[in-house]
């Protein structure tokens, strides 16, 4: 069957998606990455987009910026009190001195927010936030972000799709952990649905039941839409469809016996 009718299919049929499961493993990898192409690409593609507004703010404001260090995943520098510019509905912070928390972000539509341990972008009321930990091995000052900045614009079209390539595969990455999970639960899933089912099996059905909450989630946030209690939503609903596919596998057959019943008048006395 084409990779794309099995898409079709699994947004709407566990009856189809139970027949898949005698498929070899090289078809529900494939989908995997197919699936995560349309899922991480867009969203790769909004967070490069924040990437570099984030990039042309720091660059706008650099001169008003103090003197600053980026180290062990902290930013320091000797400012007294927060910077906040606002222009054009569009807001810049930066804070170092740890006045600004997270959660004050929330009251901004559009931001950009430097603070003490990472980046805050707010657009449209939706929060991407990049932690400095992930930069934790290197140090910079404002003197080398301020050097960066005169070679990174010719840098970008390169690094904002090799940004996109590195989030599909850290994506593609944590889904094939996530399969992984749901398959291992599905072991108790077919014993309670009273069907038969080896683990190979249970891992793909486990790729086609992850499609429905994968694509919702996607949605929700190229839509910029905040899901509460996504994480429990995703597993309930992932959880839920791979019960009821493992329901739509036939029951075991049982075993038919030749043997006749006994006839009382063939009973000798």
């Amino acid at each position: 069957m084409n990779i794309f009718k099995q898409l079709y299919y699994s947004l709407f049929s566990p009856k189809m998606m139970a027949r898949f499961r005698f498929q070899k493993l090289g078809k529900p990898i494939l989908y995997v990455f197919l699936l995560m192409f349309l899922s991480s690409v867009p969203i790769g593609v909004m967070t490069a987009v924040s990437f570099t507004d984030a990039y042309e703010n720091l660059k706008t404001h650099m001169s008003e910026l103090p003197d600053f260090t980026l180290e062990d995943g902290s930013l320091t520098s000797d400012q007294s009190e927060p910077l906040i510019k606002g222009e054009d509905e569009n807001t810049f912070i930066f804070d170092t001195t740890d006045g600004i928390k997270p959660d004050d972000l929330d009251s901004y539509d559009s931001a950009i927010a430097f603070l003490k341990d990472r980046i805050i972008v707010m657009d449209n009321g939706t929060r991407q936030e990049f932690n400095y930990s992930n930069f934790s091995s290197m140090t910079f000052t404002k003197q080398d972000v301020s050097e960066l900045t005169k070679n990174v614009d010719d840098l970008l079209p390169i690094f904002v799709p090799f940004l996109i390539f590195l989030i599909y595969l850290f994506q593609t990455g944590l889904k094939f952990i996530g399969i992984t999970v749901l398959a291992t639960i599905g072991l108790s899933l077919k014993s309670l649905a009273g069907r038969k089912a080896s683990y190979k099996q249970l891992w793909v059905l486990s790729v086609y039941s992850v499609t429905i909450p994968t694509l919702f989630f996607t949605i929700m946030a190229l839509i910029k839409t905040s899901v509460p209690f996504g994480f429990v939503l995703y597993w309930f609903v992932a959880i839920l469809l791979l019960y009821l596919t493992i329901k739509e596998i036939p029951l075991p057959k049982k075993r038919v016996t030749n043997e006749r019943p006994n006839n009382p008048s063939e009973e000798k006395f």
